[in-house]
């Protein structure tokens, strides 16, 4: 391996062009924005042997950013077999600012101080009447406050500004968080977050120390750019000197970690937090299907990226209800197996943990195992640790699972939940139901125990892979499963605001764009919630899977009635007030949504929503790029619908 260095060239073969301006640049700072699929990591890596092998760079010199331990051992892993002889010096934010840290108190004869490792636990200890679920709320909202710059004195405006919607009141959450403060300035302990701040402080303070670290880390790379939060980007202008270069890798329209500060406003402005950066754009994709990537970008109401695979089947969209869903997504997987294959090529994927152990359960039962990808095992949840807490001990080995969940003296829902938490119960008390079906007799502990022995089964060599749209980041999959596609899910029902449901487009687009050959996509029209059965509507997002079909010719208008319909408009305000008109247009926008909805098999407001047939009937654009900045219109939507919508809605002469 050793003999790529030697011939420099050789790593350039087999890159495409802009993969190779991309590793042989000197530029720098050098932003590369990398869409998904598009090889970054195979770009980062070969930048760094190519650089190594010309001598524009020295490898002990270089320091690399990731955000995961996984995402670090693979940078070395690739480096080494490229012929780098030295580990790469590489790490999380937090693992190389306290690596910095440790020297800096060595040097100064400093006692370390001591670290909390668990703030959910330190701060249980404080508030020792607080259940779990109030106290991991907390945990989070100080997560969120400090990845912010955000000081306990100023939560409680940053969080009502920002539409934060905490398990408790915003003034509790910021005297808490004023208090948490005071106990570890008192005791002298410092968290992971503070690991960050006290690292960026020695930098800008001993500017000899300072110096030292930069001259020994030149070569700067961050990888995974667009995750980076306030905190630790001022923590990464803190490593940077006159003669160090740094190279950024990202794509914004991956931001999906706006809960601990990421936006994608730094990627899209980069020039403005980094003057003078240079930028290059990875633009094709390797992994996925054109059509895939038709339906990407869709979703993102953008180009789609160029496709280096070939051609493949259309996305496919499937109306379930709540009761089949789980068993029709396991009959779904099964049929996708080939004979032979490994079942670790397909994966489903949910928005939320609360519908993992359904579809976990139906998966087994039908034969089919599985490698849970989730955030977190059910059991370990705090809301369900402290739900199983009230349940007395005695109970537990003695009475059947059916006697505590029809006890009405048993508290089975928590009204200070926020509604993640409570779907997380939901989705437990659901499990519980299900396991009778199994097991009628069962007790609660039985069932306990069946849980404990789902929580591993993670273990197994091989299996479908199950998890949420989060956790997919960073993976793929031949196949790959979309459930759940309805509003409540995606969007969550508890993102509020335009960013919030910008970063929940994103969200799916990151899940499509994990599928290599085939994505199957399923929402559902009904759902039983608790003893109800209610309606549910597709997500907005929904008739991003479904293929742009060539408008029916009588859908089509004139080219000269259209012009006619364009000629001589005002440039005055176009709203019209008359009521009968709008209701007139209303309902032909209806008429015909409902035509486009059942010739493609989809819910109407999936072709048009609600909200844009009324935007549509009281504003009548007559011009595409008025129809593309409706929102829920948008510019694919108006590319795909725009003569027949301008037909419908345009004022005559």
């Amino acid at each position: 391996m050793a003999a790529r260095l030697s011939d420099p060239d050789v790593l350039l073969d087999d890159l495409t062009n802009e993969q190779r301006d991309a590793v042989t640049t000197s530029a720098s700072p050098l932003c590369i924005i990398a869409g998904a699929g598009s090889g970054k990591t195979r770009v980062l890596t070969r930048r760094i042997a190519w650089q190594s092998a010309t001598g524009a760079i020295d490898p002990r010199r270089v320091l690399a950013v990731t955000f995961t331990r996984r995402a670090s051992l693979e940078l070395r892993r690739r480096t080494r077999a490229l012929g780098l002889a030295d580990d790469l010096a590489a790490g999380t934010f937090h693992s190389i600012a306290l690596a910095i840290l440790r020297n800096h108190w060595k040097e100064t004869n400093r006692r370390a101080p001591e670290l909390i490792e668990r703030r959910q636990q330190f701060l249980a200890r404080q508030h020792p009447k607080l259940d779990r679920s109030t106290v991991a709320d907390l945990d989070g909202e100080i997560g969120w406050a400090r990845a912010r710059l955000i000081a306990p004195e100023r939560y409680e405006q940053a969080a009502a500004a920002a539409q934060r919607r905490p398990g408790n009141t915003l003034r509790f959450i910021a005297d808490a968080y004023h208090g948490y403060e005071d106990a570890k300035r008192k005791r002298k302990l410092v968290d992971f977050d503070d690991l960050l701040s006290l690292c960026h402080a020695t930098m800008t303070q001993d500017q000899r120390f300072a110096a030292a670290q930069r001259w020994r880390h030149r070569h700067v790379l961050v990888d995974e750019f667009q995750d980076v939060n306030p905190l630790q980007f001022e923590l990464l202008k803190s490593w940077l000197g006159a003669e160090s270069t740094l190279l950024v890798v990202g794509d914004p329209n991956q931001a999906i970690y706006g809960w601990n500060g990421a936006e994608p406003e730094l990627l899209n402005h980069i020039d403005e937090h980094l003057p003078g950066c240079a930028v290059i754009h990875l633009r094709t994709n390797f992994r996925s299907s054109p059509e895939i990537l038709g339906a990407a970008g869709r979703i993102l109401d953008q180009e789609p990226q160029p496709a280096a695979r070939p051609s493949g089947d259309e996305p496919t969209v499937r109306l379930l209800t709540g009761e089949n869903e789980a068993a029709a997504i396991s009959r779904s997987v099964r049929a996708c197996h080939k004979p032979g294959a490994p079942w670790r090529h397909q994966a489903v994927l949910a928005r939320t943990n609360a519908q993992l152990p359904a579809l976990q359960a139906a998966l087994e039962r039908s034969g089919i195992p599985v490698r849970s990808r989730g955030d977190g095992g059910l059991l370990r949840r705090p809301e369900i640790v402290e739900l199983i807490d009230r349940w007395p001990e005695d109970r537990l080995l003695s009475d059947t699972l059916t006697d505590v969940l029809t006890d009405p003296g048993e508290p089975i829902t928590n009204d200070h939940l926020s509604e993640e938490r409570q779907a997380m119960v939901n989705a437990f008390l659901d499990a519980a139901r299900s396991h009778l079906e199994l097991e009628r007799r069962a007790t609660v502990g039985e069932f306990l125990a069946s849980l404990r022995s789902d929580d591993r089964v993670g273990n197994h060599a091989d299996g479908v892979d199950l998890g949420t749209f989060h956790s997919a980041k960073g993976l793929e999959w031949p196949i790959v499963h979309l459930v759940g596609l309805e509003d409540g899910y995606v969007p969550v029902s508890f993102a509020s605001g335009k960013a919030a449901r910008e970063e929940e487009r994103r969200l799916l687009y990151v899940a499509a764009t994990r599928a290599e050959r085939e994505l199957h996509v399923s929402w559902c029209q009904t759902r039983t919630i608790g003893n109800t059965v209610t309606e549910r509507q597709p997500s907005p997002w929904l008739s991003a899977f479904q293929a742009p079909a060539e408008p029916l010719p009588d859908d089509r208008p004139t080219i000269a009635n259209l012009r006619a319909k364009l000629t001589g408009i005002p440039s005055v305000d176009l709203t019209v007030n008359d009521q009968a008109d709008r209701d007139r247009v209303s309902d032909q926008l209806l008429l015909w949504r409902n035509d486009v909805a059942n010739r493609a098999a989809i819910a109407p407001t999936a072709v048009l929503s609600d909200w844009a047939v009324t935007e549509l009937a009281r504003i009548r654009p007559c011009r595409l790029d008025e129809l593309a900045e409706i929102a829920d219109i948008g510019q694919s939507r108006a590319r795909r619908f725009g003569l027949k919508l301008l037909e419908m809605t345009c004022l005559d002469e």
